[in-house]
């Protein structure tokens, strides 16, 4: 059985690169969705700084605890933790695609909104939007927002074709073949990125954001 499966292999990561072209629609979708809620977060906390207050509460709560148990692990420990985050959050955008698509579209454009909320508030405290960017955010979000972008994108296309199944449309009809390679890509393109994103974050974000910005970046 194993040797069966071995030898699947390579025939199966072939199709990851067609899956990702047949799904470009999804991808800049997906990407349009959180880059709007990104300037929408922006723009918002900007004009209306006291109004949004309410969501760093939030912010604190989700990951308050988490950055505590943070400060007394060692590197491998801190990646490790923020990597179950990142897969949770991504495993949910999968899962969530049952719903027709509707939740991974919803928590993509809300996670883009909160990035867009911290960087205002980042600027709101005098540092620059760009190098907050180039610090904060790039060199990890590299890998990490690509990573979660295609997580999203496998939830709405998943939603989306078996909306298409139950309305009896032809492109909806091949649904093992639309499960299977949700799972590929998750498993060859999207848990790779989270890893190398939670290495990134834990060790040379964390310490580019605390040798430039100091206590600025609240959240991280």
């Amino acid at each position: 059985m194993w040797e069966g499966i071995a030898l699947r292999i390579p025939a199966l990561l072939a199709r990851v690169p067609r899956v990702l072209r047949a799904s470009r629609r999804y991808i800049v979708f997906t990407s349009v969705l959180f880059a709007t809620g990104a300037v929408f977060g922006y723009v918002a906390f900007r004009r209306h700084p006291v109004d949004s207050s309410w969501l760093f509460l939030l912010l604190d709560q989700k990951f308050g605890p988490m950055a505590e148990a943070m400060s007394s692990m060692q590197v491998a420990g801190m990646a490790g933790m923020v990597f179950w985050n990142n897969i949770k959050a991504a495993g949910l955008l999968v899962v969530g695609g049952l719903a027709f698509g509707i939740l991974p579209m919803i928590m993509v454009f809300v996670n883009g909104l909160l990035v867009g909320l911290v960087s205002g508030d980042v600027a709101r405290q005098g540092f620059g939007l760009f190098p907050f960017i180039l610090v904060g955010i790039l060199p990890h979000g590299l890998f990490e927002i690509p990573g979660y972008v295609i997580g999203g994108t496998l939830g709405i296309r998943l939603g989306f074709n078996i909306l298409g199944y139950q309305r009896g449309r032809r492109e909806g009809r091949g649904m093992r073949a639309v499960i299977l390679d949700t799972v590929l890509v998750l498993v060859a393109v999207v848990v790779p990125l989270l890893v190398l994103g939670s290495l990134i974050e834990v060790t040379v974000t964390r310490h580019l954001v605390e040798w430039v910005m100091g206590n600025a970046l609240r959240w991280h």
